[in-house]
């Protein structure tokens, strides 16, 4: 009999400084969310990283899953990794869709999870949606 084989993840926060001393509570009620998410899905989070301010960590975050230390980036929301559009189309394209793709991408707040049929066609249409607005095709 084939052993199961453990999926494991990588988990990334990122919350903006506002220096009103929520940071700290905003960082730890997404870490609980990542952490319960792993613990439900029986998913073996093997690292937490986590920005305050800027998006150093993300970089890590990546090179963790390219390294092959796990299968899975989860965030609590999508807007963790990029408020902008092309560039997470891009990161998306580069990381978690084939035949590129190195590794697989899970969002709890959307429900994306680029393992099933439903989160490729989620990150495809979010694709062309960044591909539409950096060609100048839609105009507020």
């Amino acid at each position: 009999m084939e052993a199961e084989r453990k999926t494991t993840a990588v988990g990334y926060v990122r919350v903006a400084t506002t220096g009103t001393g929520q940071d700290r509570a905003q960082v730890e009620r997404h870490k609980d969310t990542i952490i319960e998410y792993c613990r439900n899905s029986r998913i073996t989070l093997t690292h937490m990283i986590i920005d305050t301010g800027g998006r150093e960590g993300r970089g890590r975050a990546l090179d963790l899953l390219v390294m092959g230390r796990a299968s899975l980036l989860v965030v609590s929301c999508l807007a963790h990794l990029s408020r902008q559009s092309d560039e997470l189309a891009q990161m998306i394209a580069h990381y978690f869709t084939p035949p590129a793709g190195v590794t697989e991408l899970i969002t709890v707040a959307e429900r994306l999870d680029t393992r099933t049929p439903q989160g490729r066609m989620a990150v495809d249409v979010l694709c062309c949606i960044a591909r539409f607005e950096s060609e100048g095709a839609y105009h507020a």
